[in-house]
């Protein structure tokens, strides 16, 4: 099983509401393994000004041939104008945990990343 066929997806959202939304969407589409979420401070540059907020950040495990499916789902239900939709991927992981993250992903892409 090769560590690079899987990856982190991260986004942030505003609300804890939109963040279940996104997980639970995400979830019962088999398109991840294992949601993480975080309260975070943002600071960054929008419309010329610098914005400083409390975001929720979501890490999602998957597999790196679900990524467009899941950018797709995740923009489908997001509340911002331009969501942060960023994928990292595994270098090394656990082997067993890499099966696990396969087993409950969505199988008809299985063959994609196996």
């Amino acid at each position: 099983m090769e560590a690079s066929n899987y990856c982190i997806i991260s986004t942030t959202t505003d609300t804890k509401e939109n963040a279940s939304i996104i997980s639970a969407s995400l979830l019962n589409k088999e398109l991840v393994a294992c949601v993480q979420s975080n309260v975070t401070q943002s600071a960054y540059k929008w419309q010329g000004n610098i914005v400083e907020s409390e975001e929720i950040l979501i890490h999602f495990k998957t597999r790196k041939s679900l990524f467009e499916e899941i950018k797709k789902e995740i923009l489908a239900v997001h509340t911002y104008d331009v969501p942060e939709i960023i994928m990292v991927p595994l270098l090394n992981a656990n082997v067993e945990y890499l099966q696990w993250i396969n087993d409950v992903t969505t199988t008809k892409k299985a063959t994609l990343s196996a």
